[in-house]
């Protein structure tokens, strides 16, 4: 199947989390070999190899790890179990995700090349990002816990305490830990916010191309064949939006949750200074993580916002083609029948959700402050009493 190359970068990055996507070119059809089936069981190996090392990391860092509070331990684990379980469900559905890609790539028809370079440009930058900011922190994160070594040596209860083992074994697990640890919380979900981010972009600039090119062509010409072709580009766009939603509704849910549940995390942590009493932990919560998380939030927000510029277009263009044709010919009978056929079937609905259960829009930054601002407050003023 072929997809838009944006999307193959950021597809092929996923195989550096674990996350490892058929070939997406177009090979025709070839009968499986023996290869191709050794190469699928190399990647559910690979696949269920990164779950487990998953599980072991969050493991490690919530009993191994540095000193918390058992309240931070049992949100840490809450959100670690809703991004493993992001993993697994995004892991069961890479079908259905290369499908919705390459009916993407139909709908574009190929053209609109420098659309695509454009693209291609922003999905290299994203990807880099999610890769460059987790590999500097971790080479810090490591330094760091190097020059500290004798501080937390002991700590991790080795069975051989022979000194020159110790300090090998204890680099093996820090840098291990910390390749995971960073896979996990950030260029994992880093790569997933940049995939719905590129879905709905892709969707509708693509989408916006054609409404640009229909409305012209109905400015000029409003009859029975041009306002066929406008009726065919509706129905594949909401065929398309359809396959989004049904593909990927939950994996942007799961994507909002997880977004809220750290940055209440860190809020409630804050007030009731449960983190970590380790600064390099508070800094990598207070700063790293949240920071990394509202950069997405916003990312993912705005892109999904654009689905209503779509609608309005298509609003203004409806009312634009009946007032130029109706001024132009009069109120004739088969230009006012085109004109209900055209706004019957152009009314469509763009925005997208998480899972039905909220829509992507510009509603979401004042809805998650107020819910925020106010559950600070209240925490704030409980913890007050209890210690007064």
């Amino acid at each position: 199947m072929s997809i838009p190359t944006e999307f193959r970068i950021i597809l092929k990055s996923f195989s550096l989390t674990g996350i490892i996507f058929f070939d997406t070119k177009a090979n025709g059809k070839r009968k499986k070999k023996a290869c191709d089936k050794i190469k699928s069981m190399l990647k559910l190996f690979v696949e269920i190899l990164f779950v487990v090392l998953t599980i072991i990391a969050i493991y490690l860092n919530t009993f191994n790890g540095f000193e918390s509070k058992i309240t931070f331990k049992v949100t840490a684990i809450t959100l670690d179990a809703l991004l493993l379980l992001l993993r697994i469900s995004f892991l069961l559905n890479k079908t259905n995700i290369v499908r919705t890609l390459s009916k993407l790539y139909i709908f574009n028809n190929g053209e609109g090349n420098v659309k695509c370079f454009s693209l291609r440009k922003y999905a290299f930058l994203a990807c880099g990002w999610c890769f460059l900011f987790p590999l500097t922190l971790g080479i810090f994160s490591i330094s760091w816990a190097l020059m500290n070594m004798n501080k937390y040596l002991l700590s991790l209860n080795f069975r051989d305490h022979s000194s020159s083992k110790l300090e090998i074994y204890y680099i093996a697990f820090i840098t291990g830990n910390t390749i995971m640890y960073m896979n996990h919380f950030l260029i994992f979900p880093g790569l997933v916010m940049t995939l719905l981010s590129f879905m709905y972009l892709s969707f509708l600039n693509t989408f916006q191309r054609f409404l640009e090119e229909i409305r012209l062509r109905l400015l000029k010409n409003f009859s029975k064949k041009e306002v066929s072709r406008a009726l065919v580009v509706f129905a594949e766009a909401k065929n398309i939006h359809l396959d989004i939603e049904n593909t990927m509704s939950f994996t942007s849910f799961l994507a909002y949750v997880l977004t809220f549940g750290k940055i209440m995390q860190v809020i409630s942590s804050v007030v009731t200074n449960f983190m970590p009493n380790e600064e390099i932990m508070r800094f990598m919560h207070y700063y790293v993580i949240l920071g990394w998380t509202i950069i997405w939030f916003l990312v993912l927000t705005l892109c999904g916002t654009q689905a209503k510029k779509s609608e309005t277009f298509i609003k203004n263009m409806n009312q634009e083609v009946r007032t130029k044709n109706f001024v132009k010919e009069g109120e004739g009978q088969n230009c006012l029948m085109y004109g209900n056929l055209l706004s019957t079937c152009s009314d469509v609905e763009l925005r997208f959700t998480a899972w039905g259960m909220f829509e992507v829009d510009k509603k979401l930054f004042l809805t998650v402050t107020g819910v925020l601002v106010t559950y600070g407050v209240l925490f704030a003023t409980e913890l007050s009493k209890i210690r007064n």
